[in-house]
């Protein structure tokens, strides 16, 4: 309903997606059309598509690329006149391709004997936490898949590593639908879908957070408690801390490739109170009266001034 193309006049991308989709819809409520996708793919869901057939055999029947002497225009051409003789050629080529067949190791038998498709890979998608995610977790998944031509429910124990992000495939070989006759069994493809954090955004293998501070506190100093992946930790805020400034916590991020782990990253915000009553606003005026001015606006007011001189 959402790329109707009643509702997306004009929007070539949406109309195509719409025929894709009233495809796919047309293959999988036809058990027939399901089972020939599965065995050879989108060319099987092709009208006129024939299991089994060989798309150069018409042309060869009459006289393929056959000249003056042999089959190929040649003077004698490949071993084989005729219609036969090509066949033979591009049977060995692409009998395989049209029949189902995959090659690994030993050729197929073609049409002339069991087919030996590979079976169709499955996907899932596993959604884990962010913690998940950093620490790793083994998950036990369900999952419907064909064996011996019957549906089965499948119940498989996926080993989530740590650092895992989201749209990561994990392969499991051989838990896919079984292969027609002798064929190989196909894989299963785990995807990863990780959870949002509310504190915690991921950037490579650092580890971003926000930390609001009250002015007092950040004016003052404090030490706070600090949520990590693995727990909390002690942060000192030293005295005049402004709002934008960051501090580094060493190994507290994601683990990497050289067995270290990222650095998480907390970032002071410092939170100015709006309602304030008159007895404070007050105070707050005569504070500033016997305050100086800080490092930031020292820099902003030095910056300003080279400003004027310029103009």
């Amino acid at each position: 309903m959402k790329l109707h193309p009643d509702k997306n006049p004009g929007d070539k991308k949406a109309e195509e997606r719409f025929k894709e989709i009233s495809e796919a819809y047309d293959v999988l409520q036809d058990a027939d059309k399901r089972k020939t996708y599965d065995q050879f793919g989108h060319m099987g869901s092709q009208q006129g598509f024939r299991p089994g057939s060989n798309p150069f055999e018409d042309f060869a029947k009459q006289g393929g690329f056959r000249g003056a002497g042999g089959p190929f225009g040649g003077a004698g051409g490949a071993q084989g006149q005729g219609p036969e003789g090509f066949q033979d050629i591009f049977g060995d080529i692409f009998g395989d391709f049209f029949t189902g067949n995959t090659r690994s190791g030993a050729r197929g038998t073609g049409p002339r004997g069991p087919s030996r498709a590979r079976g169709a890979d499955l996907r899932y998608t596993l959604t884990i936490s962010f913690e998940e995610s950093a620490t790793g977790t083994e998950r036990t998944i369900s999952f419907v898949r064909q064996r011996s031509g019957r549906e089965e429910t499948a119940r498989l124990a996926v080993t989530v590593p740590s650092g895992v992000r989201t749209g990561q495939r994990l392969k499991l070989r051989g838990e896919g639908d079984s292969g027609p006759g002798s064929g190989a069994a196909g894989d299963l493809y785990v995807i990863v879908n990780v959870q949002e954090h509310s504190f915690f955004k991921r950037a490579d293998n650092d580890l971003h957070m926000d930390l609001p501070l009250s002015f007092v506190d950040a004016a003052l100093g404090t030490t706070v408690q600090v949520p990590t992946l693995t727990g909390r930790v002690s942060l000192k805020i030293p005295p005049g801390t402004f709002s934008g400034q960051v501090f580094r916590l060493k190994g507290k991020g994601f683990p990497t490739s050289d067995k270290g782990s990222g650095d998480q990253l907390v970032k002071v915000l410092v939170d100015v109170p709006r309602e304030l009553t008159s007895e404070q606003k007050d105070l707050l005026q005569k504070l500033g009266s016997t305050l100086k001015p800080g490092q930031l606006l020292k820099n902003y007011q030095e910056q300003l001034e080279r400003i004027k001189k310029k103009v």
